[in-house]
């Protein structure tokens, strides 16, 4: 809609996960190299935790992709499972043939397969759970039963599991102190700060093609970090809507008044508790700002 208007190929600040829009902050760097560091050298158990809309799903993204070795690897997204959906889930990643097959038999069959991939000189599969912190006790303690398959020294199945910090306190909980002792590797990611927060806007629209990375002015940039705190998820929304403000009022350039303007109808100030995004977000994009943004269309009737 407005990508013209500014000089852009693309969307700069659409919420789906994206590697290539991946801003390197300092700890979404430390958090990559941990999550590098423990499949190349074969830690077992990794666990990455940040608070909704920090970044973890594109920064596992950014892993699958940026890896220089061959690793099989099951991403799982959906966590509100039995353990016969978890194993089904994995064969059905790993491509590995299980119609009809039993959970026993379903076992044997990963245990088959991980065996055949470290005798053919492969690094051991990886597991990744997207939203673990959802999983139940039981399904936490088959994954770290699936671990225990090995030869010698070497684990023939890597996992990450990524979540809310919900996760750390479910891994300290006594009944899986097992699981939680195995975490060889922790990373966190935390929300940006003022600075991170004015790069990562420019870094976006550098990535989406714009010729003019000041298009945000700088008392924009420092509102955008005040009424989102940092959160990757939250610029994106409040930096979309703030460039349609612009765009329906004809200006080349978003001021601090357009974002205030994004921030106030996206009702950053009521936000929930349900992972940051802020209350009446759906109905907030047909306010007054897109009013003016279809009647510049000429598609308002």
């Amino acid at each position: 809609m407005y990508e013209t208007h500014f000089g852009l190929r693309m969307k700069p600040f659409a919420v789906t996960p994206n590697p290539r829009f991946l801003y390197p902050s300092r700890s979404h760097r430390e958090a990559l190299a941990a999550l590098v560091y423990g499949v190349k050298h074969r830690r077992g158990f990794v666990c990455l935790v940040g608070e909704v809309g920090t970044g973890k799903t594109t920064l596992l993204r950014a892993l699958l992709e940026g890896l220089n070795v061959s690793v099989r690897t099951a991403l799982i997204t959906h966590t509100t499972i039995d353990r016969e959906d978890l194993l089904w889930l994995i064969l059905n990643e790993l491509l590995i043939p299980h119609a009809g097959l039993s959970r026993v038999e379903m076992i044997q069959a990963l245990h088959d397969f991980v065996v055949a991939e470290l005798e053919s000189g492969s690094f051991p599969p990886l597991l990744i759970v997207d939203e673990a912190q959802n999983l139940n006790d039981e399904i936490l303690e088959e994954i770290r039963l699936l671990t225990n398959l090995e030869i010698g020294d070497t684990k023939l199945l890597q996992v990450i599991l990524a979540g809310q910090p919900e996760l750390e306190q479910k891994l300290a909980q006594p009944q899986l102190r097992q699981l939680g002792q195995r975490m060889a590797v922790r990373a966190r990611l935390e929300p940006l700060d003022r600075e991170e927060t004015a790069a990562y806007v420019n870094h976006r629209l550098h990535v989406a093609g714009a010729r003019d990375l000041h298009l945000f002015t700088r008392a924009a940039l420092r509102r955008v970090w005040s009424r989102t705190g940092g959160i990757p998820r939250l610029i994106n929304i409040v930096c979309e809507q703030a460039l349609v403000n612009a765009f329906g009022a004809n200006r080349d350039t978003v001021s601090e008044a357009f974002v205030e303007e994004a921030a106030r109808d996206l009702g950053l100030d009521r936000r929930r508790e349900n992972g940051g995004l802020p209350t009446g977000y759906e109905p907030a994009v047909a306010r007054r700002s897109t009013w003016r943004t279809l009647m510049r269309l000429g598609g308002a009737t």
